[in-house]
Parts: C-alpha cells; sequence; structure tokens
C-alpha cells in the first residue's frame, strides 16, 4: 500500500514514518511539510492513503482534504490530529479514519487493516465490474429507479436519501451548495435540523452507493456538494434523440418508447417541474415534426396514430391535437375511432373548461362521417 504523510511539523511526519515502516505492505512515498506542494505532487503521484494533519497554520486539513478528493475522488484519507473536535466533519469528506497524536502502534495497525479491507474490497469490486457492461442506469420518465446491471433495482434507506441522489444527479457534475439543497429538500425545516438531516442523508447515500460500485460517490468542496458517478439514462438517450436533426420512424418509435411519464412526474419533486416542462416541450415539439413532414410526404402510418395519441395523453385539451387525430381517422376510414374521439373529446372540454368546440372541427367531423 503506497501512502503519502502531509503534516507541517517535520518531527510528526518523522514519527508517523517510523511507526508506518514497521507494518508490513506500507511504502511511504512521500512525505510533505507544504500542502501546496503535496497538491501538486499527488496530481501525478500514485498514492492509495493520504495520512493528513487537521491543521497545518493557514491551511485546515478539512478544506484540503476537499481539494484531493476533488483532484482523485477515490482516495483514502486518513487524518492525523491532536483536535478531537473535528471526528464528524472528517467523515462528513469519507476519510477512512481518524487519529489523535500521539498515536499509538496499535491504534494505528488497526487503521491499516481498514485500510486493507477496503482495497480487497476494491479489487474485487473492479474485477466485477469489468465483466459487466454497464453498473447503473437510472429511468426518470415517470417515476425514478436506478437499476444494476444484474440487474437488481437499489432499495433506498429513505425517501430522501432516494430524493437527495436524484437531486445531485439531476443537477449532473454542477457543485450544489448545502443551502440550496436544504432549501429545496428540506424547505420547512429550522436550520439546525435541516443540516442534521443533510448530513445523515449524505453519509446514507454513500454508503448505500459505495456498498454497489466501491465508489465515494458524493464530494463536499466549499460547502458545495457533487456527484461524481457515471451513469446511463433513458434521459440521456431521450435528448440526444431529440436534439438530433435525423427525425425518421426509427426514432419516433424510440422516443415513444422512452417517454413513459414526465421526467419524474411519479416523484412530485418540486425543483424538478421546470426542467419536466421543458422536457415535454421538447418532446411535444419532435413529434409535431414528424407530424407536418408526414402530411408534407403524404404518408399515412401508425406512427401517426402513436404520436398523436401520446400528446392527447399529455395534453388531453389541445383541440389541434384532437383536430389532427380525427383527421387520421378520417383519412384511414376508421369511423369508430373517429365517432369515439369526437364525442369524448366534445365532452371533457365542456365539462372540465365549460368551452365547445371550434367550428372547423365539427366540420371536419361531418366531412368524414358524412362521406
Amino acid at each position: 500500500m503506497r501512502v503519502v504523510l502531509i503534516d507541517d511539523e517535520e518531527i510528526a511526519l518523522d514519527v508517523l514514518e517510523i511507526l508506518l515502516k514497521q507494518i508490513d505492505g506500507i511504502q511511504v512515498v512521500g512525505k510533505f511539510t507544504d500542502p501546496n506542494t503535496a497538491l501538486n505532487q499527488l496530481k501525478t503521484l500514485e498514492v492509495d492513503v493520504v495520512f493528513l494533519d487537521m491543521e497545518m497554520g493557514e491551511f485546515h486539513g478539512l478544506k484540503f482534504a476537499e481539494k484531493l478528493m476533488i483532484k482523485k475522488y477515490d482516495l483514502k484519507i486518513v487524518f492525523v490530529t491532536a483536535f478531537s473536535q473535528y471526528a464528524l466533519e472528517a467523515f462528513e469528506v469519507n476519510a477512512i479514519d481518524y487519529l489523535l497524536k500521539p498515536v499509538n502502534m496499535d491504534r494505528l495497525k488497526k487503521t491499516i487493516l481498514k485500510l486493507q479491507e477496503r482495497n480487497q474490497k476494491y479489487v474485487r469490486d473492479r474485477v466485477l465490474l469489468e465483466t459487466q457492461d454497464d453498473n447503473l442506469f437510472a429511468y426518470t420518465m415517470g417515476s425514478f429507479r436506478i437499476m444494476e446491471s444484474q440487474p437488481n433495482l437499489i432499495k433506498w434507506r429513505t425517501k430522501k436519501v432516494k430524493e437527495l441522489f436524484a437531486y445531485l444527479w439531476h443537477h449532473q457534475e454542477k457543485p450544489m451548495c448545502r443551502t440550496r439543497i436544504i432549501e429545496d429538500l428540506w424547505p420547512y425545516v429550522t436550520a439546525d435540523k435541516a443540516a442534521t438531516l443533510l448530513h445523515t442523508t449524505v453519509y446514507q447515500l454513500r454508503k448505500t452507493i459505495k456498498e454497489i460500485t466501491n465508489i465515494n460517490p458524493i464530494i463536499l468542496m466549499n460547502e458545495q456538494y457533487i456527484l461524481k458517478l457515471d451513469i446511463k439514462s433513458d434521459l440521456l438517450e431521450l435528448r440526444n434523440i431529440l436534439q438530433a436533426d435525423e427525425i425518421n420512424n426509427s426514432n419516433i418509435e424510440r422516443v415513444l418508447e422512452l417517454y413513459q411519464g414526465d421526467y419524474l412526474e411519479e416523484e412530485n419533486y418540486p425543483w424538478a417541474l421546470y426542467e419536466q416542462q421543458k422536457l415535454r416541450q421538447s418532446f411535444l415539439k419532435y413529434l409535431e415534426k414528424y407530424l407536418f413532414i408526414a402530411r408534407q410526404e403524404k404518408k399515412l402510418t401508425s406512427y401517426i396514430e402513436n404520436c398523436l395519441v401520446k400528446m392527447m395523453q399529455l395534453d388531453p385539451y389541445n383541440e389541434k391535437y384532437a383536430y389532427l387525430l380525427m383527421e387520421y381517422y378520417g383519412e384511414i376510414n376508421d369511423k369508430t375511432k373517429l365517432i369515439n374521439l369526437y364525442t369524448s373529446f366534445r365532452i371533457n372540454i365542456k365539462e372540465e373548461l365549460g368551452i365547445n368546440l371550434q367550428r372547423e372541427t365539427i366540420e371536419l367531423y361531418r366531412k368524414y362521417i358524412d362521406y
């Protein structure tokens, strides 16, 4: 195991190095009294573990650890300090252990044993992951579900753990500050209680994901959380198709399959509403473009009906969509569907909106029924 020691006291570095060299399998590959120098060296240095002092003059160990985790988010950190009051914060940046000075040899051996067990699990998990095409997949259209490649559905400890994961994933790799997260996820909870809930939820989320991927998925830096986890999703595939210029039957069939419901619709997350509406409009515009092309080319395919049925599900009082679907049923001479659609739509807008059908819609109906 390759380790680096960082402490602004030369004597403390020497003492810790002496202790570590007495343990088999440990190789000290660097000692630094200057955190900036250490940070630069660690960019290229192959390291498994960093033993880090908490108080280093103008540098605080917690802030320094956050910078390390951004550079190498799978790096393991052990704090070595004379101050016990930072233990809770230390584990928030995912520290493996927290040693108090002067370091006791028996206590140090326990830390090394813990690190070795973590490394063995990491190797096993990496071998398993390399045999799998994709480790995690997110289903976001309708409900929110994360599936393992086995496949197994991830079970969340609480609804808030699930929501926090969805929230951080929703913002992709954009750092989200504590206060913003609390405002969005715990808007009616007192500040102190909300901070505790956030800390507990982050801990549970890290634990859940690390048990599956052996990766620390959440990094804390400058009071901001960021999710570092590659996950394929139905949302990504849907966006790629909607943003492409090519509109054809194959793409239409796929987007209709993917759009099982609005984005995170069943979860009722207020913070997702803007993206939900934005994606819905993009989806509807894509289908409208397909319908325009099909009408220009005078093609009558089942995809036209499938598109219009989906469009009416999303916007049930849109008379333009109803008109186009009635027109399609008239063109293929399916009078039963035409009559059912006309009747139900006329009743719905009358009862729900208190309005009557436009003259053009009534004339279209009569045209095909009287034909």
